[in-house]
Order: C-alpha cells, then structure tokens, then sequence
C-alpha cells in the first residue's frame, strides 16, 4: 500500500492511502490551476490554503494539490459567513 496525501484544513487533518477511490484525477488541480480557474493569482491560492481558508492534498511536504469541489465549499461556506457577520 502506498502513502497518499495528508488533507489539510481547519477542522481536521485525514491519511488517505492509494487503495480508496477519492476523487475524480480532472477534480485534482495544481495551485496555478486553481488560481487560472478562480481568475486570481497562484500566491492568493498558496495564501488561502496557509490561512485554512481552502483545504488541499500536501504530498511529500511540498507537492501541493487542490480537490475542486472541496475548494468551491470552503469558498463558498467562508462567503456565507463573511456575509452573515458583516
């Protein structure tokens, strides 16, 4: 069994083997990905996740990699509560 990515994000930090089906691999996006796809810049996206404003997949302790979806909840969710306190 091989290692996988460690999820990181406020609420909890999850092992994931190869062995478990997770995700769909076009759902799977680099920093500048993610940047490109939300029209900001790679450093926002980097910022984002160092803040646990976004959660992402750290492989190797430098490989960084972002699940679409997860991202959009987190953004989502966080937009929501920004609202609701203002």
């Amino acid at each position: 069994m091989q290692s996988g990515f460690v999820m990181n994000n406020e609420t909890e930090i999850k092992k994931i083997d190869s062995t478990q089906d997770v995700v769909n691999r076009n759902d799977i996006l680099t920093p500048a990905e993610l940047a490109a796809e939300w029209k900001t810049t790679k450093p926002t996206v980097l910022s984002w996740f160092h803040k646990g404003i976004i959660p992402a997949a750290v492989s190797n302790g430098r490989v960084i990699r972002f699940d679409r979806k997860l991202v959009a909840q987190a953004l989502a969710t966080g937009s929501a509560n920004r609202r609701a306190n203002a």
